[in-house]
């Protein structure tokens, strides 16, 4: 028995396929899962100075500031 396809009945399947494959693209995704290839050196806790141990002497030189003095503007070469 061979089934004709009306005027009436292809639209209907072009719609219900439509929705097949509208609902496929709304299926779950997994997750993706990062591997970091690194290990922690550190042993896992922050490094901190101890305030109250004495530091390192720094010499800093005594050198006097001065302003630069202002110039005026120039054109510049060119114009």
């Amino acid at each position: 028995m061979a089934v004709a396809f009306t005027l009436n009945t292809t639209p209907k399947l072009l719609l219900a396929a439509a929705g097949v494959i509208a609902l496929a693209g709304c299926g779950s995704k997994s997750e993706p899962t990062y591997a970091v290839d690194a290990t922690d050196a550190s042993g896992g806790e922050l490094i901190v100075t101890d305030p109250s141990e004495p530091g390192v002497d720094v010499n800093l030189p005594k050198t006097p500031m001065t302003n630069v003095p202002p110039a005026t503007a120039s054109a510049a070469p060119g114009e």
